[in-house]
């Protein structure tokens, strides 16, 4: 469905400015027209809206059980219209129902009854609504980049923001990089009153004192399999060839070999991303710098599926220069050196004819969540006798004694995340990887307080599981909405079966012993896994590390990173936000051995930094 764009009338008559704006959304939106009904104009493609007497609807995304929803609403069972499905739900049984449907999604509904507006977002908030004051009109959009095109509308940073951005830390839930800007956060819908008010109501959250029990531990297993059989199918849907990202993890595995098992004896197609054999890449113990070899072994378990291997040689225009991927996003990409990298693996699915590309991102959140969180929910519990025993036989497998996992496991997660992090100082621990790399100035990090948010909001400090569960749902859910611009960039839509809402709550209610046991984390996973993946594959305890081959990328820039880092003293913007000192100690002192050279220091402070202070270079007036 196309994006939607509209204007609710906060005063008695449409200001004289109504006009340029809707024109201003129509010019964006492309091939959209407007829809009137009271206070409310809706710049919305026909296809993605539906009316029905006093009530409008348009969406932006795709419902992804939307059959299983028609046939709960209509006699007939027949599947509607993704508009005129959620305008009957909507309408007959009240926003609410947005709870039942699954897919990324974001909407507007004006019903005459009630005299209101209503936007929404999904449960992950892949897709939502953004909205903000202009004159005596609030106005609203799915896409954050319309209201940026919008005369009047100030461009101001948000501060706080912009900090969380460079720490890693979660943002308010409604915030945007803009100060005149919010959102909708996810799995909410915000009611806009005739006066202006609005009002946010959460729909949705995982029910978290649920637990699902079993007397088999294979009735999980067999339970899990169904819901992941679902998810992809759900994904498999539309037009053009099915390609999938393949790794050497569970996750992306998880998801292609199912495609190939759904889909056969039909053909599917695999990549795999691999650093060209001529170019140096970081190495380490716990890594895996190419993951080709597990990849094919995955393929060569399913005849139907066709492997192949992209090496991405050379940069792609948006390494040199950023200004595309500002423009797509509407402002820095996090990880801005897989931008460029993935780019060469969605070439290779465009050329293939796909529409769509499937993968498994959040995995790690839901079928192959690794369960070390679990020890300290035993402690919490006081189950010591299955504490001390799955203790001892994770300290056997990883080599140490059962008193230190237990001391990192299960007591010290138990406690706040400031005591934990003054604990560490004192014994001399490193702090997380999040804090020590990043490219933020120490004075923009005190005056935003972003060090105090981080400690509150417990990042990057170990937990219970629950609490472990809703820092990451809250990390996804703030996460800027990123379907539309990497369709946009790529060309091909992403698409991820492992976040489907019926298998993530699934997983939130699986017990704690299901993911770990006998000193093997994961074992919901590999078990789940264990007719579709090869052995290596699940018995892989190294982690896969995109972009190995991160430092040779940065050195065919070198060059002009340097220049750029040693002029960041002429923007203001940058010099205040960017600890650009440091960012010029690491430009001098380039090293020469990719293999040891890891990714927190040059990957992350001094590219993410650089690409954030073009950003700031261009909105301020500089050549970016």
């Amino acid at each position: 469905m196309s994006p939607f764009s509209g204007c609710y009338r906060l005063d008695s008559e449409w200001p004289s400015a109504t006009p340029r704006l809707l024109g201003a959304q129509r010019d964006v939106t492309a091939g959209s027209r407007v829809f009137e009904m009271g206070p409310v104009q809706l710049a919305a493609a026909a296809t993605g809206t539906s009316r029905d007497g006093g009530s409008l609807l348009a969406v932006h995304g795709r419902i992804d059980n939307a059959h299983d929803l028609a046939a709960s609403l209509t006699p007939d069972g027949l599947p509607r219209h993704d508009a005129s499905l959620l305008l009957a739900m909507i309408r007959h049984r009240g926003p609410d129902e947005l709870a039942r449907c699954r897919g990324a999604f974001a909407l507007a509904f004006r019903d005459e009854g009630n005299g209101r507006l209503l936007l929404a977002a999904d449960p992950l908030g892949r897709r939502t609504v953004f909205h903000a004051r202009i004159g005596g009109l609030l106005v609203f959009s799915s896409r954050l980049r319309t209201l940026l095109a919008l005369p009047g509308l100030p461009h101001d940073l948000d501060d706080g923001y912009l900090a969380a951005l460079l720490s890693d830390v979660v943002p308010e839930p409604d915030a945007t990089l803009y100060a005149a800007i919010r959102r909708v956060p996810a799995a909410s819908t915000m009611t806009v009153g005739a006066d202006g008010t609005l009002a946010v109501h959460r729909y949705w959250q995982p029910d978290w004192g649920r637990r699902i029990r079993h007397a088999r531990d294979e009735t999980y297993v067999e339970e899990a399999r169904a819901l992941l059989d679902q998810a992809v199918a759900r994904q498999l849907r539309g037009p053009g060839p099915v390609v999938c990202e393949l790794s050497a993890g569970l996750d992306s595995g998880a998801v292609a070999a199912t495609a190939a098992r759904l889909r056969a004896p039909a053909t599917i197609h695999a990549l795999t991303l691999a650093p060209p054999d001529d170019a140096p890449r970081f190495n380490h113990p716990t890594i895996i710098s190419d993951e080709r070899p597990g990849a094919a072994a995955v393929a060569a378990l399913h005849p139907n599926m066709v492997w192949e291997a992209v090496s991405p040689r050379g940069l792609r225009a948006f390494d040199h220069d950023p200004r595309h991927v500002f423009l797509t996003m509407s402002g820095p990409a996090r990880n801005v050196m897989n931008i460029g990298w993935f780019a060469f693996l969605m070439d290779r699915a465009r050329t293939l004819g796909a529409r769509a590309v499937l993968g498994g991102t959040l995995g790690n959140m839901t079928l192959s969540w690794n369960g070390h969180s679990g020890l300290a929910t035993m402690a919490r519990r006081g189950d010591w006798t299955r504490l001390w025993r799955e203790a001892s036989a994770l300290g056997r497998a990883t080599g140490q004694s059962t008193a230190a996992v237990l001391r990192r496991r299960a007591l010290k997660p138990l406690l706040p995340a400031r005591l934990q992090s003054r604990l560490d100082d004192y014994r001399g621990l490193p702090r997380p990887a999040a804090e020590r790399f990043g490219a933020i100035h120490p004075d923009f990090a005190r005056d935003t307080a972003i060090n105090e948010r981080r400690l509150e909001m417990g990042h990057d400090y170990p937990g219970c599981t629950e609490t472990m569960r809703r820092r990451w749902l809250g990390r996804i859910q703030t996460l800027p909405p990123f379907l539309d611009p990497i369709g946009e960039l790529y060309g091909v839509e992403l698409r991820d079966p492992t976040a489907d809402l019926d298998l993530l709550e699934f997983c939130f209610a699986v017990p704690d012993e299901q993911y770990m046991r006998g000193g093997t984390n994961r074992w919901l996973a590999r078990r789940v896994l264990a007719d579709r993946l090869p052995p290596d594959v699940l018995n892989e305890t190294r982690r896969g590390f995109q972009c190995p081959e991160f430092l040779h990328r940065m050195t065919l820039q070198r060059d002009r990173i340097v220049e750029e880092v040693e002029a960041l003293d002429r923007s203001a913007l940058a010099s205040r936000v960017l600890d650009v000192a440091r960012m010029k100690r690491l430009a001098a002192d380039w090293p020469t051995d990719a293999a040891s050279t890891n990714f927190g220091e040059y990957g992350a402070t001094l590219y993410r930094g650089l690409h954030v202070a073009r950003f700031l270079r261009w909105i301020e007036g500089g050549n970016g």
